[in-house]
């Protein structure tokens, strides 16, 4: 198919929770081996792509939640994204000479909501409709697993809005996700780093394969209001231990509403499954409430699952 060159061309890159994250051990690579299941959260960055006479990627950030540790340049993995997968078109065929990024940032950054890893996925997805040429789901996968852990997800995700992910995070097969899912989430005025998180863990040397018999695989099958006893994040102990500003924040929530947030990721949201919106929103205003002087850079109530799918064939 010859490159279409065109553009601009928009493509929304959604959030993601944790429904579990089990660590099962340090690797001999210094990796931790993982077993997570995580879904799509209707908070989302969105993304133009257009074709430049300007050779390269150039990138330009804007948005609620743009912020000066976005970066412009390869340090993004939007724009490492695009580079290499105009690197991979540019052997086969005809590419634009640039490409231009406008990324409206609408996921805050160091929130453990994916916001990066999802905009990489969607940069390359953007890229194909702007060239009007498939990089194909191996190419895909081998770019994104290269740019980090969460990224391959994002991909994968866009079939069911869910995915169980192993290894470091890149090894990802599709499941059936909820649905009519709703999420109280909540994103403190705290930037979590996750090296430090890891390095706070205090997780076994992995000597053989396991397996985390522990972690719920019928997400789908089960109500929002049964999951909230079945969430489970092994980072979260790990992340009040390495960012003490985060522990002000459980106890609000501990407060707020007992026993139904949860960590996402490495931090620095947290989140509560609910049936509704409105239940949603019920409980981000007991948060708020609650939080007094404390600083937060979003209160959200989003759908989760396949109805993030649902919403984005609509819209």
């Amino acid at each position: 198919m010859s490159a279409a060159h065109g553009g601009p061309v928009r493509v929304d890159a959604p959030a993601k929770v944790n429904l579990d994250l089990v660590v099962l051990g340090r690797r001999p690579d210094g990796f931790h081996e993982l077993r997570t299941t995580m879904v799509l959260a209707g908070l989302q960055d969105s993304l133009w792509l257009e074709a430049a006479r300007t050779p390269g990627v150039s990138c330009e950030v804007t948005g609620a939640q743009a912020s000066e540790d976005v970066p412009l340049d390869a340090r993004n993995l939007a724009v490492a994204a695009l580079e290499r997968g105009l690197a991979v078109l540019e052997a086969t065929g005809p590419v634009p000479k640039g490409v231009h990024l406008r990324l409206e940032k609408e996921v805050p950054s160091g929130a453990g909501l994916g916001g990066g890893s999802s905009d990489a996925a969607a940069a390359l997805a953007g890229l194909e409709r702007l060239t009007g040429r498939d990089l194909g789901t191996v190419v895909r996968a081998a770019i994104l697993a290269d740019l980090g852990s969460d990224t391959v997800f994002f991909d994968a995700a866009r079939r069911t809005g869910a995915g169980l992910c192993t290894g470091r995070g890149e090894r990802v097969r599709a499941v059936p996700s909820p649905r009519d899912w709703w999420a109280a989430l909540v994103t403190p005025e705290v930037v979590v780093p996750t090296g430090p998180v890891f390095a706070a863990l205090d997780a076994p040397v992995l000597s053989l394969p396991q397996a985390a018999d522990t972690v719920a695989s019928d997400w789908h099958a089960r109500t929002a209001r049964e999951a909230r006893s079945l969430l489970r994040n092994d980072l979260e102990m790990a992340a009040l231990r390495a960012v003490p500003a985060l522990r002000a924040w459980r106890r609000v929530l501990d407060a707020a509403a007992p026993g139904a947030f949860t960590l996402s990721g490495s931090g620095s949201s947290f989140f509560a499954p609910c049936a509704s919106r409105a239940e949603a929103e019920e409980l981000l205003r007991g948060v708020d409430a609650e939080r007094g002087e404390l600083g937060v850079r979003g209160l959200w109530a989003v759908p989760l699952g396949s109805t993030v799918l649902e919403g984005a064939a609509r819209s």
